[in-house]
């Protein structure tokens, strides 16, 4: 697959044929759910699609764009609304192999305690801590995935307390953020140096690099910070 970095996000996704000429009114609405409240066939579509999208190239894809647009869509005003888009994106490239995707969020409010022992992060669902040399994910749903984006890799991660992940922010931490900004700026700038860079931070490995997108997880946590 060749990639035009060169050219603003949307145009690349127009030249992959991933945005399609839409229709006048809505004919369907995708809902997302949390990951756990996901049936085992709505759980089974997902699989099943990311698998195609990585055989396709679809993870490089996203991996190299995160990684070239990085440093003007972070600490930005861009911020919020690039990774709306980005992964609504995704969302929609899903939905040209299985129109029935539907990408779900992780509540990490939830599991703020102790991420790592979420069920979340099992072999059920995303899979837990790397093991080996390599930090390589060997369970859950991109288990012995080879990445290609910058370089032939297992998928990684690495947490940052050994086996465990130091705890998060708690929903009543996020809710007093949006209390105390009185600028979508503000909100911005403690929304992204809280939540959402611990948990890019925690899980470490390939989601503490620019090409975080990587991991499927990205996904899931970046539906969550959209959803607040």
């Amino acid at each position: 697959m060749h990639l035009l970095f060169s050219v603003p996000l949307v145009a690349c996704l127009l030249s992959h044929n991933v945005l399609a000429a839409r229709p006048k009114k809505c004919e369907s609405i995708t809902t997302r759910k949390e990951v756990r409240d996901l049936s085992s066939s709505e759980w089974r579509t997902i699989k099943d699609t990311i698998e195609k999208m990585q055989d396709l190239g679809w993870f490089r894809f996203y991996a190299s764009i995160h990684e070239v647009y990085f440093p003007v869509v972070h600490g930005v005003s861009q911020f919020l609304p690039f990774h709306r888009r980005f992964v609504r994106y995704f969302e929609m490239t899903a939905q040209r192999i299985n129109p029935d995707f539907a990408l779900p969020y992780w509540n990490e409010f939830a599991d703020y305690r102790n991420p790592a022992d979420s069920s979340v992060l099992s072999d059920r669902l995303l899979g837990g801590n790397g093991q080996g040399p390599n930090n390589c994910v060997m369970d859950g749903v991109q288990a012995n995935w080879t990445m290609t984006y910058p370089n032939e890799h297992c998928l990684q991660r690495k947490y940052n307390n050994g086996d465990s992940i130091k705890p998060w922010y708690s929903a009543e931490f996020i809710q007093s953020i949006m209390q105390r900004s009185d600028t979508m700026a503000e909100f911005r700038d403690r929304m992204e140096n809280s939540q959402h860079g611990m948990a890019h931070l925690g899980v470490r490995g390939d989601m503490s690099t620019k090409h975080s997108a990587n991991d499927f997880l990205f996904m899931l946590h970046h539906a969550f910070i959209d959803r607040i």
